[in-house]
């Protein structure tokens, strides 16, 4: 079965760029932006590369940036069991769903067609 992880950004989901479905497989890559910011990459159904960026606290001086918590969480999402219906929300602001410990993220933001900055 397929793997799909939603992402929401809090502002309804009623308009394009303010929620995602990614097919787990399509993952690219998923890198610390600045120390603040992570971004994952994807690419769509039509294989033009998107991202979203995760806004969270910054944890660079104790334990480490977030880009290791992030993709940990997003491995497992996509690696969940057979009891999942193919559909995992990750971080959906608009139902206040994280999911694992990714709490700490403030703000997602949706780049459909967006330009690789690595």
């Amino acid at each position: 079965m397929k793997k799909f992880l939603y992402f929401a950004d809090g502002n309804g989901a009623n308009a394009t760029g303010e929620s995602v479905s990614v097919l787990a497989d399509n993952i690219k890559t998923i890198v610390p932006v600045t120390t603040t910011t992570t971004a994952m990459y994807y690419s769509d159904a039509n294989g033009v590369v998107d991202k979203i960026v995760f806004t969270h606290d910054n944890k660079t001086t104790t334990t480490g940036h977030r880009v290791r918590d992030i993709a940990k969480a997003i491995a497992e999402a996509a690696n969940a069991t057979a009891h999942v219906n193919g559909m995992t929300d990750v971080v959906d602001f608009d139902n206040n769903i994280f999911y694992g410990n990714l709490n700490f993220i403030t703000a997602l933001a949706i780049t459909l067609g967006a330009s690789i900055d690595f």
